[in-house]
Order: C-alpha cells, then structure tokens, then sequence
C-alpha cells in the first residue's frame, strides 16, 4: 500500500527536482499512531524524495517539550532522515491559532520562544498553518520580528494558506518578503455551500464551467498582486475527496452530482477524505470504476458498487482526486507555465 501511496511523490520529485524547485511534503505525525494499510511510520519516509519534510502539527514550542505534538516521538527520531540526507530542511509546522500573543512584547517573548525552541531540537526552520476560518490574520509587527530573527540563524520561514480569491488573500500578499516561500493549498476548493449537496472534483487544475474555483484562477489570483512566483508552492492533495451519491443517480455520475458528504473513513479519520493508496485498492481489487477525462486537466473519479456494510446499501461512494497523470500535467504547470517556486504534497 505504502508503494502505491509513494508513487505520486515520486512522479512531483521527478518533475520538480530537475530545475532544483522546493518539494515540501507534510507528515500528520498523527499518522504513526494508526494501524494496518493506513499506518505511516518514520521509516517508512524516503530522505531523498522531498527538498523539504515538514512535521504537521505542535502545539507545544517550548525548550522543555519532550515529544513532538500530539505523539510519544522524541526529536532524534523525527530528525534522522536528515542524518541519511544532509540536504534535506526539516521543519516543525504550527497552526495559526496556536501562535497567541497578547502585546508588544508578548511577541518578542514568542519569538525568542520559537528560536530556542527551534535550535535546541535542530530544526531547520518553522512552518506556519495559515487557518483562515479562525479570522486571526498576519501582524506585521510579529512577522517583521521574527524574520529578523530568524535570518540571525539561517532559520526557515514558511506560510501554508488557504485562501480565496478575494480580499482575505490580501494579508498575505503584504508579508511576502518576510517568508522564505508560501504554499498555496490549492486543494478542497469545492467548499462552497453546494459542497456537502454536490460531488465534484476538489483541485481542478482548469474547468470548462464559469465561475468554479480552479488551482488556475487561485495562482492567477497571486501572481496579479504582484507576489513572486518563485515564492510560491503549488499545493497538490494526495487523497481524494468523497461523496456518497443515492443509487438512483448511477445513470449520471459526471461532475457536479447530486450528493452527500461523506462515508467516514478509517485511515484519515475524517468524513470525506479518502487516501489515495484506498482508492487505488480500490480500483484494483474491489470494483471501483474509473473515469477520466480526454485533457485530464481536471482529474479522474472513482464510483463504487455500493456505499459499503456500514453505509446505505442503495447508495453508492463517489471520488474525485489527483492520479499519477494529474500530478505530472500539474508539476509541468509548476515549471513551464507559472514557473513557480515548487510543489507542496499533503500528508
């Protein structure tokens, strides 16, 4: 399963690497607590596939932390892929809302929290999960503090965002030269209020339909207000979005279709994320039929026979989600078309 799972990766590196653009990939560090096909241990991760490992999430930055996050995995642990390959950057990411302060100088202590925590447990630099639903936005103050900072120690500084095309992605558009690079997750962008009522892809690259949010139109949107492309990462899923649609809409399956969100999955532990080594098993040992699309700009969906034991025996699963041939066409836009800065691969 793991080998499956991999072969995405490996088909970004292959692309990216050539002109020495940045591969960040994330690690859910929750990932080594599950069991069976849906396990993710340390060893399991190649040294040489990404420029970038960054371990998702702490909440805890503080000198004193013994393990990282939310696992009993202690720092020499998550660092040895870099003892294999010296190049690789490892970085700690954070969420937005775990990054509090309430002043001034509350800043500067967080800041100077943040270095020492970084360097005593040698990391190369620190990732920042933009949140954007929790309406906290970039402070000047904070980020021009902590590039001063950082640029003391050779420290990295990442932003990962999501964002719409509109006003919100402004904020981040103002702190540009104060990050090393800023990952665009160009994924999920079927959140509309349609989203739990329709199933359709969740990162189409293009859309022949007007007014659908594309990872086109989202780059478009940066690239206009002036931010460098060498600054920015194209954020790339590797899993799938899920819907269950009633068996009566078999007849028509194209996107959009009326549906539901969802089934649970076991492996993510979310409603309506399916990873995509599943989908894959799927597809190869349980019947699951594939269709795709002449240009593939948009991706393939996966339908199943049913919905499963557990779910409506008169519905069925339906899958959008980024395959081998998606990942190569969209690694091709990264160099040849918006010549950005890289790719960012989740989880």
């Amino acid at each position: 399963m793991k080998t499956i799972y991999l072969v995405v990766l490996c088909v970004v590196a292959s692309v990216t690497m050539v002109t020495t653009q940045r591969l960040v990939c994330y690690l859910d560090v929750q990932a080594t607590n599950r069991t069976g096909d849906g396990a993710f241990n340390l060893d399991n991760i190649d040294p040489y596939l990404c420029t970038h490992l960054i371990y998702a999430f702490t909440s805890d930055i503080t000198e004193n932390s013994t393990f990282f996050g939310p696992t009993k995995i202690p720092y020499d642990q998550l660092l040895a892929p870099r003892l294999k390959n010296p190049k690789l950057k490892i970085m700690a990411s954070i969420k937005s809302e775990d990054l509090k302060w309430d002043s001034l100088a509350g800043i500067e202590k967080k800041i100077n929290t943040t270095v020492d925590y970084l360097r005593k447990y040698h990391f190369d630099g620190l990732d920042i999960y933009w949140n954007m639903t929790s309406g906290n936005y970039p402070v000047v103050n904070f980020f021009s503090a902590m590039k001063h900072a950082f640029e003391k120690y050779g420290l990295i500084i990442s932003l990962a965002v999501y964002t719409e095309t509109n006003s919100k992605a402004m904020y981040f558009m103002d702190f540009v030269n104060m990050v090393d690079f800023i990952s665009v997750l160009a994924y999920d962008l079927w959140r509309s209020s349609q989203a739990f009522l329709e199933a359709n892809h969740p990162a189409p690259l293009y859309s022949n339909i007007s007014d659908v949010r594309t990872v086109d139109s989202l780059i478009h949107y940066w690239l206009e207000h002036d931010t460098p492309a060498v600054k920015l990462n194209l954020g790339i899923p590797l899993y799938g979005s899920s819907w269950t649609i009633p068996a009566s809409s078999s007849s028509k399956t194209e996107p959009p279709v009326s549906a539901w969100w969802g089934p649970f999955n076991k492996h993510t532990g979310r409603i309506g994320q399916i990873p995509y080594f599943e989908i894959c098993s799927n597809v190869k040992l349980n019947g699951w039929k594939v269709f795709g699309e002449d240009n593939n700009s948009t991706g393939p969906y996966a339908t199943s026979a049913h919905a499963g034991p557990d779910q409506d025996t008169n519905s069925f699963i339906w899958v959008g989600y980024d395959d081998v041939d998606t990942v190569t066409i969209k690694s091709e836009y990264i160099r040849k078309i918006r010549g950005l800065g890289g790719a960012t691969v989740w989880a």
